[in-house]
């Protein structure tokens, strides 16, 4: 049996419907209820929350998942990244009320000891850290779009889709920091243990992206 986690949350849907393009059983996984496990033929499906869906991988507890690539940089598991699904695609940014704007036009001494709000702590801290600035980093996990309303932070390091939040809070965004989409992951146990299921997987799905 293979065992595959699943991110809940906005991108199961398009998880779903990737899954079923690759003509594994979704019927049960479709109509779960409140189930977190579900297995289905010789496929087992755990559902969980996005950031943890990686440690069921880590731990053994599934030989697969599909991770965003934002959860992989941000808690940097040990994961084998099979194929990128093209799947999910949003960004990741940095966006701010347009009373600092400036500060990002001119030398990066102007970005020091900015508070930033964010979802992604280790991100922001590697991104700044990378071009030689000390930030101040708030970690929250609520609607940080508020955080710069609320006078809690400057600006937000966050993921964006379509920018209709941060344009409803009036935020800008001032960087693009890296692309996010949706990766096929695995442990390096399965992966060597049960590559002949895997790989019919991956070439599936390299006919679907053919």
């Amino acid at each position: 049996m293979l065992t595959i986690a699943l991110p809940t949350g906005r991108v199961l849907t398009e998880a779903l419907d990737l899954l079923s393009k690759l003509d594994l059983p979704v019927t049960l996984l479709k109509s779960r209820g409140r189930e977190l496990v579900i297995e289905d033929g010789t496929y087992r499906y755990i559902l969980a929350k996005p950031m943890d869906v990686p440690l069921h991988v880590t731990y053994g507890a599934a030989d697969l998942a599909l991770v965003g690539s934002d959860v992989m940089w941000e808690i940097s598991a040990p994961l084998i990244e099979l194929a990128d699904t093209g799947r999910g695609r949003c960004r990741i940014v940095i966006a701010g009320p347009e009373r600092i704007a400036k500060r990002f036009l001119g030398h990066e001494s102007e970005l020091m000891w900015l508070r930033i709000a964010t979802k992604y702590p280790n991100i922001a801290d590697r991104y700044f850290s990378s071009r030689g600035v000390q930030v101040e980093i708030i970690h929250m996990h609520g609607s940080i779009e508020l955080a710069p309303m609320l006078g809690l932070s400057d600006c937000i390091l966050d993921i964006v889709q379509t920018g209709i939040t941060l344009k409803a809070n009036n935020l800008k965004i001032f960087e693009n920091v890296t692309p996010v989409s949706l990766r096929l992951t695995g442990s390096v146990k399965s992966v060597q243990t049960k590559w002949e299921e895997i790989s019919l997987i991956l070439n599936k799905m390299k006919s679907l992206r053919a």
